[in-house]
């Protein structure tokens, strides 16, 4: 029977430690593919909640909801993700009636599944995966359910 020399059993252990961190950390996180759609969803959130402020700056100045995002967008000096940053589609726009309006987009992942939108409100940005849209209203500064 051959004796193995003295550092390799430690070294044996110490990888297949090594290799449990790592998996426990992909299962955690997720993977780089997983990561790399949650930050596009990210990115899609933080477009309309830019699209939302403008929303409600432009009903503030001109006692209306605009009609479309393109007419938001068309104000001087006015600079505004119109559009998905992978499919290039517009987001979606609705006026439901004079102080409240929808914003859409298509997600890649459920958001409950990883924490929702860093920074804002609970459950302000909460999504499931696909199309989803957010009621908004004029004067409420979270939306409305």
């Amino acid at each position: 029977m051959s004796r193995l020399p003295p550092g390799t059993r430690l070294l044996a252990v110490a990888s297949l430690v090594a290799g449990a961190a790592i998996i426990a950390g992909i299962l955690v996180t997720g993977s780089p593919a997983q990561q790399r759609l949650w930050r596009l969803d990210e990115s899609r959130k933080a477009d309309l909640e830019t699209l939302q402020l403008a929303t409600r700056d432009y009903w503030r100045a001109h006692g209306a909801l605009p009609q479309s995002l393109a007419v938001v967008a068309a104000q001087p000096g006015m600079s505004l993700p119109l559009h998905d940053p992978v499919s290039d589609l517009p987001y979606g726009y609705r006026v439901i009636d004079a102080t409240r309006f929808e914003l859409c987009a298509t997600f890649a992942t459920d958001s409950a599944r990883h924490g929702g939108h860093r920074g804002a409100p609970p459950d302000a940005w909460v999504h499931p995966r696909g199309s989803h849209c957010f009621r908004r209203a004029t004067r409420d500064p979270v939306g409305l359910p």
